[in-house]
This record gives C-alpha cells, structure tokens and sequence, in this order.
C-alpha cells in the first residue's frame, strides 16, 4: 500500500495495512536523529520511518531576515516578529522577544503594514510541483501545503500574547481592524499554493493555538464573534476550487470549540494533546471519530521525555487502538519533538 494510499483509505475510515506515519521536530533533534541513523538529510530520515505524509509550500524570495546584534532576528518574512535562541539544560529553544505589532494603538497606525505572509512578490510558487514529483520519486506520498486564516496565534505573534487577548477584551474595532489586515493576502497565498501543484496536493494544513492546559485560552463566544466565518468562509473558497482535506492544529484543552471547528470544515484534527483538559482520546474518538480524523496522539510534554522505549511502545499500541479504531488515525507526535525526547523514543515511535 503506498503512502497516498494509506492516508486516503485511514481518513475514509476503511482498512489500511498501518497507521499513517508523521513526524515533526525540532532542528536540533532532525540532527541527532541524522546522525544517530547515519543519514544525510531530514527527507532520508522520514524514509526511513516510513513517514506518510510530506509537505511542500512555496520559497519565501522577500528582503533577507535581519539578524541583529544580541543574536535574536525576524522570522517568517522581512519586518516579521523577532526571536532569540535560549539555552536550556537540554538544547536549544527559541522565545519571541519583539512584536512587530506592539506599537500599534489607533486603526491608522496599520497603514502599510503587512502580516504573515508580508506582500505577494514575496513568494515563489514555480518549483512547487517539480517538488511533489521528487517526493513522489520513491512511491506517491500524501502531500500536505500550509494555508489558513490569521487566528489568535497569528495576531498574538505580531501583537504580543497578552496584548492581543486585552485587545479583544478591550478594543474591538482595533482587534478587527488587525485582523483584517493580517489576513490581506492570507487566501491569496493558500489558492496560489493549491494552483501550483496542479492538483497533486492532498492536504491544506494550518490552525492556531486556541486553548492551554486547562481549555480554551478564548471562550467559544468570543471565537465565534471575532474568528469563526473567518475559517468558514476560508474553507468554503478552498472546497470550492480544491478537493482538499483541511487539517486543523491547536495545542492545549480546545474541546469545547471541536463542534464549531467541524461547522467550519475541519476534517483532521492535531494534536490531541491528551494530558490537556477535555482532551482524554477515548472521549473524542467517541463523540468525534465520525465526522474527525485525528493527527498526533503521542504526548511530548510529560511522556517522551521520561518514558522507556518500550513504554514507549506500549502507548503508541494504545494510541492505534484507541484513535485508530475503524480508521481514521494519523500517528504522529502531539508537537515538535523537543530536544529532552532522547532518540531511542524516538526510534520505539516508528520502529
């Protein structure tokens, strides 16, 4: 069975041969993992799994990202939020530490401004089926492309995290106003993206972090009045140019918001982050596994980093039984595995 294959059949809820496989981790564990495995690239390394699911997107060709003198610099595209490496007793992590947003306190003060995507000629979109075909070189794969609305995560990284919340609370009009302009070219950029891989992208993935460990950071009311018709209407445009699966990430104790995700075309949720409130994955795959397909399920918080491979081994059996009764499970980490995941857990994972 091949890897499209597999996902097509698991997010149809019919038999497959093994769960689909994905991974997602930090740079500095891909490292480890290469070298521990001998390997020379990340891609060697999602063959050697058996990683089902591959992504594509297009080259970011904008002015250059700045680095500045106390080592922090701009992510994303040019003018961008700023962040700086930290070290921790186990590796490296990155923190935001300037908002490019965290100025702005009237409507006219975003003129000319732009968000996440900066302004179209800032993207190449010419080499996104050339790149398809490669990763198709070994067996056709299920290829995913990054696309979605600007949410809270997203405002909350131009804005600042507290500062947008407040604003929500505090100043409508400006919240909206930032919302908007955030989300200028976001579709723009998604159907450029769809339009390039001349129907060999399967997948349009994205999200935003609306809950923390205790639920939602946002109540549903609130989603609903300032972000809901935003991925409606998002989605609606997607489904109707691209048969696409829309896959939905958002760390943290969102149950209460599932039902509307779903109202707004979400097919694949991520990650199921079970430690969090509400998250317990026999609870969901109960009231969801029939209109959902689940992506994640394996905890990076407190059970990768201290658990034996072969506890390892016995929740990912856990995981499949669970999520993946009657189909409909991708396995995968609940995030980026961390650089405290050591790699034989890694390894008990996928092997």
């Amino acid at each position: 069975m091949t890897s499209y294959e597999r996902v097509r059949r698991t997010l149809d809820h019919q038999p497959v041969d093994r769960v689909p496989y994905d991974i997602q981790a930090e740079d500095i564990v891909w490292q480890r993992l290469q070298d521990h495995l001998g390997l020379e690239s990340r891609d060697a390394v999602r063959e050697h799994f058996g990683i089902d699911r591959w992504s594509v997107g297009p080259r970011y060709i904008g002015p250059p990202l700045k680095t500045f003198e106390d080592g922090s610099h701009e992510i994303i595209v040019s003018g961008g939020p700023v962040c700086k490496e930290f070290m921790t007793p186990t590796g490296p992590t990155e923190n935001t530490v300037r908002w490019p947003w965290a100025d702005v306190t009237d409507v006219s003060d975003l003129e000319g401004r732009w968000g996440w995507n900066g302004k179209k000629e800032w993207w190449d979109f010419s080499h996104i089926e050339e790149d398809i075909d490669a990763i198709n070189e070994t067996g056709p794969k299920w290829i995913t492309a990054h696309g979605d609305p600007s949410g809270l995560q997203h405002l909350s990284m131009w804005v600042g995290d507290e500062a947008f919340l407040m604003m929500l609370l505090t100043d409508e009009d400006l919240a909206v106003a930032m919302i908007e302009k955030h989300n200028e070219i976001r579709l723009w950029h998604a159907l450029k993206t769809l339009e390039a891989g001349h129907g060999k992208i399967h997948e349009l993935n994205g999200g935003g972090d609306y809950g923390y460990q205790n639920g939602p950071l946002i109540p549903v009311d609130m989603f609903r009045r300032f972000f809901k018709d935003l991925y409606v209407n998002f989605y609606r445009e997607i489904k109707k140019n691209f048969d696409v699966e829309i896959f939905f990430h958002s760390c943290g104790g969102i149950e209460p918001l599932i039902p509307e995700l779903i109202e707004a075309g979400v097919t694949i949720l991520d990650p199921i982050q079970s430690g969090a409130a509400g998250m317990d994955p026999r609870t969901l795959k109960k009231k969801y596994g029939h209109q959902l397909a689940f992506h994640g399920g394996i905890d990076i918080q407190q059970f990768l980093p201290h658990a034996t491979p072969e506890e390892v081994r016995a929740k990912r059996r856990e995981m499949i039984e669970i999520l993946g009764e009657n189909g409909g499970f991708i396995l995968s980490p609940s995030h980026n595995l961390q650089p405290d995941t050591p790699v034989e857990n890694i390894l008990a994972i996928y092997q």
